[in-house]
């Protein structure tokens, strides 16, 4: 198969399955879930067994009586329930059994929603479950993990436009892969919003405000009103969905500058098909590698970007706790001036404990003005 690759999250995944009776894996649509649950974790596990909720036999079977269900399958370790989120009371079926019994590994649940209370789920399995997120393939898993080449701008430009979705990003045919990126659309926007029971939501809005996210300048809350000419209560509604869905993701600004948070599609791939400049695809890709960096490490500290009262925008800033603050701006020009550099000068100068790097199109890195020049292609590197 041509999207059989490794899979940074598979050793962290092995790690949490050793602990917690209950590991959960979730991400948006065609993260490759489903294929890192059955044919990447499975052959380490010959005890388990694997179960979609998409599978109406099975959902009956659930819905039906989902402690009978659990029962029935008990010899397997782990249970592996793929779209968990269908029959919420899988969830409390679930808690009584681990309740009965901690055994670690004992069950996997896959969903590409948030098991929340939006979707009616109120058991959430805290204490017992360890939650995994499953973020776009990065490039190094895209290229192959086990490949010695050093990753080459070449790469970088490729997944710009191709993104990390296992499913899409290798599809050669252009036709075909919009194709793709139109039925996630579709699908994302119309058949799983209406999962939201408790709220009214419309997928042709939610298809609106996610194109807004991929190509506005600052895909603010209040912006993307303003451009829809819609209430801003109600965009906040479907943004609040979209997250839900994994579909976007959130990156507040930092709080030594200015701004609102801004919502950006989660895979580049997808945002180049919705429309989406370079610079915005770069920060995309950016934001996903530095996401995938810190899950593995279970880093939880803080990741922003940081906009200036001149309106100058660093792209990211991450929070490296007792290293300090990093931060990485994107230029789009090779002829590099002094100037270039003064906003990063700026923000160091205001944040003690601070560094940071300025990427642009060249081929080798420098320092000017004190400020590092890297290439774009080094943000690839998960150090």
């Amino acid at each position: 198969m041509p999207h059989a690759r490794k899979r940074l999250i598979l050793p962290f995944l092995k790690k949490k399955l050793g602990f917690f009776p209950v590991v959960s894996i979730q991400g948006a649509r065609q993260t490759g879930k489903s294929f890192l649950a059955r044919e990447l974790l499975g052959p380490l596990f010959p005890e388990h067994r694997y179960f979609t909720l998409d599978d109406e036999t099975y959902r009956s079977q659930v819905e039906d009586s989902a402690k009978l269900f659990l029962s029935e399958n008990d010899e397997y370790k782990p249970l592996v329930i793929d779209e968990a989120q269908k029959v919420v009371k899988i969830f409390d079926a679930i808690k009584y059994k681990v309740d009965q019994k901690k055994i670690p590994g004992k069950y996997l649940l896959l969903g590409s929603t948030e098991f929340s209370k939006e979707m009616n789920i109120r058991e959430s399995l805290t204490g017992r479950m360890g939650r995994v997120r499953v973020y776009p393939m990065t490039v190094q898993e895209c290229v192959g993990m086990d490949s010695k080449k050093e990753l080459k701008t070449s790469n970088l430009l490729q997944y710009l436009e191709d993104g990390g979705l296992p499913g899409i990003c290798f599809v050669r045919a252009n036709e075909h892969k919009k194709a793709l990126f139109r039925d996630w659309i579709n699908i994302t926007c119309s058949r799983d919003l209406l999962q939201f029971k408790k709220i009214r939501l419309d997928g042709e809005l939610a298809l609106k405000i996610l194109k807004q996210t991929a190509i506005m300048e600052e895909p603010t809350r209040a912006n993307i009103a303003k451009a829809l000419r819609v209430d801003a209560r109600k965009v906040e509604t479907h943004l609040k969905a979209l997250m839900q869905l994994f579909a976007i993701n959130r990156i507040d600004p930092h709080p030594s500058g200015v701004g609102k948070p801004m919502y950006l599609p989660f895979d580049c791939g997808l945002a180049y098909y919705l429309g989406a400049n370079r610079e915005r695809c770069l920060h995309i890709c950016l934001l996903n590698e530095v996401l995938v960096k810190r899950s593995l490490r279970h880093d939880d500290a803080g990741v922003y970007y940081y906009k200036s009262t001149g309106k100058k925008i660093i792209h990211l800033i991450e929070d490296r706790e007792q290293k300090g603050l990093f931060a990485t701006q994107v230029i789009m020009h090779d002829s590099i001036k002094k100037t270039d550099s003064e906003l990063m000068k700026a923000f160091i100068l205001k944040n003690k404990k601070s560094s940071g790097q300025i990427l642009a199109p060249i081929d080798d890195g420098f320092k000017l003005n004190e400020i590092q020049y890297r290439p774009w292609v080094a943000s690839l590197h998960l150090n």
